[in-house]
């Protein structure tokens, strides 16, 4: 989903993380944005388990919100729900970011440059 990805691969940022952990023994917060039948069902939880299992960490689900002409739709909260307590079952500290903006288009994943007419 993040084309910063592409220059950094999840798995380099996870060796970085556990070295981080193991050098300060401070928690890594991480941000997940859950994107509906892209990563957000059961399969996408048990692959961020075992990417995360042993490390001291938190997980802040952030539900995508759908934008106009957007690639990606909001994860139903029955998925959302489903995803937080499957974390927390399974030893990942997990929580679900309070949706703040979407009556104006501000909130996550609708923050961008809007093409209004043209000058």
């Amino acid at each position: 989903m993040m084309p910063v990805n592409n220059a950094y691969p999840i798995e380099e940022l996870i060796e970085a993380c556990k070295y981080y952990i193991e050098k300060t023994g401070r928690r890594i917060s991480f941000e997940y944005a859950l994107a509906k039948d892209n990563n957000d069902n059961l399969d996408d939880a048990k692959r961020l388990v075992k990417l995360l299992k042993g490390m001291i960490a938190h997980v802040n689900l952030i539900p995508i919100n759908k934008i106009e002409n957007g690639k990606f739709d909001k994860s139903t909260n029955e998925n959302i729900l489903k995803f937080r307590d499957y974390l927390n079952e399974n030893g990942i500290v997990a929580t679900v970011r309070r949706e703040l903006g979407s009556d104006i288009d501000a909130a996550c994943g609708q923050l961008r440059r809007k093409n209004i007419g043209s000058k």
